[in-house]
């Protein structure tokens, strides 16, 4: 039976932010198991567990999860996202279109790739090592991306980017950091959720970048050097609805703003 969409999404929440041990209540969760088969697979030395009451443990993270990765897959809502079948391709030009036609609702792009080759101007020029004229492509863009907001307001669409950044952060995140900044600027909303807090969700394969509508997922695909190739575009409703929820989830509990973000790293602490 395939496993509810609800249940990949309280799992993919109990896996962000990790920590070395999981309460019993999350083991249950990720698991399916009652205390009493938790309490045989840490006999039978599949789990570990620490006693942390009278009669309670906790589980250490990392035998909880190979534990569940023997289990028929999906596990979590992005291993659903990338095992998906019945997605169809879309070009870029395919994917913009589709973009552009949003109805109202919330809109999220989720971004967590960390490099590209350089070939569009902004990022090319930042490549180069010429940041100054890098900085300048970007401040012209201040404009469409503001037309674009204004009109994005006007149809009733609340567009969202959740940037989930590696750190310390490389010459394409301080890239990434500097276009935010415009496009927040230009009236964009923007916040930060460092992928370190992504860490047990990316064990099997780095996170894609989205973009969600209410319509649809759409997860982003790239050629062999990294450009951006279009991408698939998911329409199952319970998909579409439970990587919106937790997206929305993920930016309230666990984000912070761009413009701490941006002091945090620039004090050295990113």
């Amino acid at each position: 039976m395939p496993v509810a969409t609800y249940l990949l999404d309280q799992r993919a929440r109990v896996l962000t932010n990790p920590s070395q041990y999981l309460p019993a209540a999350d083991t249950r969760t990720l698991t399916g198991h009652t205390p009493p088969t938790l309490t045989r697979l840490v006999d039978e030395g599949k789990l570990i567990a620490r006693r942390v009451g009278a009669r309670s443990f906790s589980y250490q993270t990392s035998s909880v999860l190979a534990y569940c990765r023997q289990q028929d897959p999906p596990f979590t809502l992005f291993d659903a996202l990338a095992t998906t079948t019945g997605g169809v391709h879309l070009t870029e030009t395919e994917l913009e279109t589709e973009l552009g036609r949003t109805g109202s609702g919330a809109r999220w792009t989720m971004v967590r790739r960390d490099h590209a080759p350089p070939d569009w101007p902004s990022w090319k020029h930042w490549y180069q090592g010429h940041t100054h004229q890098a900085h300048t492509v970007l401040f012209e863009q201040r404009t469409a991306w503001a037309q674009q907001n204004r009109q994005h307001r006007a149809r009733g669409i609340v567009h969202r980017t959740l940037w989930l950044p590696s750190q310390p952060l490389g010459s394409f995140g301080q890239y990434s950091l500097a276009r935010y900044e415009h496009l927040t600027a230009a009236g964009g909303a923007v916040r930060v959720l460092p992928a370190w807090k992504m860490a047990l969700l990316e064990d099997q394969r780095i996170l894609p970048d989205l973009e969600v509508t209410p319509e649809a997922v759409y997860v982003r695909c790239h050629s062999r050097v990294g450009s951006r190739d279009g991408a698939v575009r998911i329409n199952d409703p319970e998909l579409v609805a439970s990587t919106a929820a937790f997206l929305g989830w993920a930016n309230r509990q666990h984000a912070l703003s761009l413009t701490d973000f941006a002091q945090w790293h620039r004090q050295g602490a990113a």
